[in-house]
């Protein structure tokens, strides 16, 4: 997997002159950020975005660890036998037109050649890979529409390319960092299992999140998926699970969906963390790139909002967590600092005149409590007396893991990125928040 994250030189195959074609925007991406060399391939052109242009990857003086094949799919195996012959280690095929539309055969070309010279493929009909410690990007974006996230702890491993995308520029709006990015299409030969593999060893890696439809070595998958959650979360949205999907599934990425049910199992099995639907999948990750584990799942609701604390109770209680109980010390120290007009209950309600100050306060002393394992913060901007000084007392370092609430329009979003940016995951609704609680006690608990 070196060469597909961390190549010297990249070779884009199938390279464009003209701006809104894939190989155009491959290239482009490839000279704006990747930090090693890159090579154009094109034989009716001498040069592409300033850079000399070859009419075939053997024509290249220098070593090439990674090839980028964007040509017409017939042309792909011809293609990857050239990628062989001049030792290239990794092609990345996004060509599509193989067995998502039937055309087998022509994949069958394609894996011959890459066996026969023991080229290690991704995909085809993918998007490829994005390691964001060297600039590396095989995406066809467009930068005026696309924002790559900044580097973080997380890797994503997507059946979906265009899914793929539209989650990654999610988490750039939302300040949550990416480490690795993988698009593997039809996987011919590199797979979610080995991708699995990798990750689990990659300390740069703290959370996987996966996009599924199907797998074809199931025995594999669940060893992978094991292995890899014993070390690090990693949270998982399978697709296909109705007769429908499942159709839909095979003429997207050629994926045998199977048996939901038999997912299920596999993914409580590994102690995988399976999310439902995309929004669970972002909500979910985003909690664990802050925090792997919590030491139970006794949870303190502090709002300033107190039917939002009633909703964030319904919800902790419907999702299985339980209302931390605090102990007498805490609440005998919560009644002198706070004013007499406060619910020093839980949920502790701080009421509606609260100040940064006033949450500072009841942080404190929740944190320093033996029967607290994680505080659900409540924060409702749209009253006077709190603004941005939140951000300076939610971020100062405390003993147990906050998760925060916080909901709102332009001004609201704003604190949200710059809490997240300095370590608080934040969701928009009590819903949310706690949900994500309950996916962060489920995994420790396992």
């Amino acid at each position: 997997m070196r060469e597909l994250f961390y190549p010297r030189s990249v070779a884009v195959i199938g390279a464009s002159r003209n701006k809104g074609k894939v190989g155009y925007a491959i290239l482009e991406n490839l000279k704006l950020n990747f930090k090693g060399k890159v090579y154009p391939v094109n034989p009716n052109a001498r040069e592409i975005l300033g850079l000399k242009c070859y009419s075939s990857v053997l024509d290249i003086e220098d070593d090439v660890d990674l090839a980028v094949i964007c040509v017409r799919a017939d042309l792909v195996p011809g293609i990857v036998e050239e990628c062989g012959k001049k030792g290239v280690k990794v092609a990345v095929v996004i060509s599509a037109g193989f067995s998502e539309v039937g055309n087998r055969e022509l994949e069958e070309r394609l894996i011959e050649a890459a066996r026969k010279y023991g080229v290690r493929v991704v995909g085809p009909n993918c998007i490829g890979v994005v390691n964001n410690e060297n600039g590396l990007s095989t995406l066809f974006s467009d930068p005026e529409k696309f924002k790559m996230p900044e580097n973080g702890n997380i890797a994503f491993v997507s059946h979906s390319g265009a899914l793929g995308l539209a989650v990654m520029d999610k988490f750039a709006e939302m300040q949550v960092g990416v480490n690795k990015f993988a698009s593997i299409g039809n996987r011919v030969d590199i797979d979610e299992s080995d991708l699995l593999e990798y990750f689990s060893r990659d300390k740069r890696v703290g959370v996987v999140a996966m996009y599924i439809e199907g797998v074809r070595n199931g025995r594999k998958f669940f060893n992978a998926l094991k292995k890899c959650s014993k070390r690090k979360p990693v949270v998982v949205l399978k697709a296909g699970k109705t007769e429908q999907g499942k159709r839909a599934a095979f003429s997207h990425t050629a994926s045998l969906a199977g048996s939901y049910e038999v997912y299920r199992g596999v993914f409580k099995q590994a102690n995988a963390v399976e999310a439902r639907d995309l929004e669970e999948l972002m909500d979910y990750v985003k909690v664990f790139s802050y925090y792997k584990k919590v030491s139970g799942k006794r949870v303190a609701i502090v709002t300033n909002g107190g039917g939002f604390g009633i909703i964030a109770t319904d919800e902790a209680v419907n999702e299985g967590l339980e209302l931390a109980c605090f102990e007498k010390k805490s609440v005998d120290k919560l009644k002198k600092l706070l004013p007499e007009h406060c619910v020093v209950s839980n949920p502790l309600d701080l009421t509606g005149d609260a100040d940064a100050y006033r949450y500072e306060l009841a942080l404190r002393v929740l944190e320093k409590d033996k029967n607290v394992d994680v505080i659900c913060v409540i924060c409702l901007l749209q009253l006077a007396t709190v603004g941005r000084e939140i951000v300076h007392v939610l971020t100062r370092g405390y003993k147990k893991p906050i998760v925060a609430c916080v909901g709102g329009s332009a001004y609201s979003i704003k604190i949200v990125k710059e809490l997240q940016k300095r370590g608080i995951p934040v969701y928009p609704t009590p819903h949310r928040a706690i949900k994500a609680i309950r996916a962060l006690c489920e995994y420790s608990e396992g």
